[in-house]
């Protein structure tokens, strides 16, 4: 029987100019991090465990391989699988925020003979202002409600075609149009406290999967 766990330490075929320990490292990285994550949890029951361990090495491989050919304008650092950029001095939402919003989520349900199917699936950004530590953060849409006006996304839950959400807890989120301005923070796992800048997050296997799905040529 192969070892399956070996695989995920295998090089494979690099870019022009790109370093052969780049994949390995990256590998190393996020599998040292996702055991950490999942040596944390208070699990249920071992066989839900043992499923995330199986397939735990598919998914590493796929967001290492996905982090080294992605179009990111960011510094990507491979000893600790994460994106760096400069950070804005403070999260401040813009006049035109829902207004760019709207008029993108319309556009693509108009084009999507409005049954908005063109925009599931999509990564987009939401910016917590929660006072005590603010954050942009990357979810997808899973759901459309054309006639409600309403996206619902995987992890933050329902917001208006303006941005506003529709959760009873989510009054500091605000879904914001997919544009470098939020998802450069939002990959970079930038944060700021109620003193400023403060040292970003790690992002979430799931998180760095969805960065790698963005098209940054696209974007404004």
């Amino acid at each position: 029987m192969v070892d399956k766990q070996r695989d995920i330490f295998e090089v494979v075929a690099e870019q022009p100019g790109q370093d052969p320990a780049a994949f390995p490292e990256l590998c190393t990285a996020l599998y040292e991090r996702e055991l950490q994550f999942l040596a944390s949890l208070h699990v249920q029951s071992a066989a839900g465990l043992q499923r995330r361990l199986k397939s735990l090495s598919y998914y590493v491989q796929n967001a290492a391989r996905a982090m080294l050919t992605s179009s990111c304008p960011c510094e990507l650092d491979v000893q600790n699988a994460s994106w760096q950029a400069p950070q804005k001095t403070k999260l401040k939402a813009t006049a035109t925020l829902a207004s760019k919003l709207e008029k993108w989520l319309t556009s693509a349900t108009n084009k999507s003979n409005a049954d908005g199917k063109a925009l599931l699936g999509m990564s987009v950004p939401v910016l917590n202002f929660d006072p005590r530590l603010q954050q942009v953060r990357l979810d997808s849409i899973d759901r459309v409600d054309v006639q409600g006006r309403r996206v619902h996304c995987n992890e933050s839950g329902w917001f208006t075609f303006t941005g506003e959400s529709c959760e009873t807890m989510g009054d500091h989120l605000i879904l914001a149009k997919p544009e470098r301005a939020w998802l450069i923070p939002a990959v970079c796992g930038h944060q700021w406290s109620h003193k400023g800048r403060t040292d970003p997050r790690t992002l979430s296997l799931r998180e760095l999967l969805l960065a790698t799905t963005i098209d940054w040529r696209q974007l404004t």
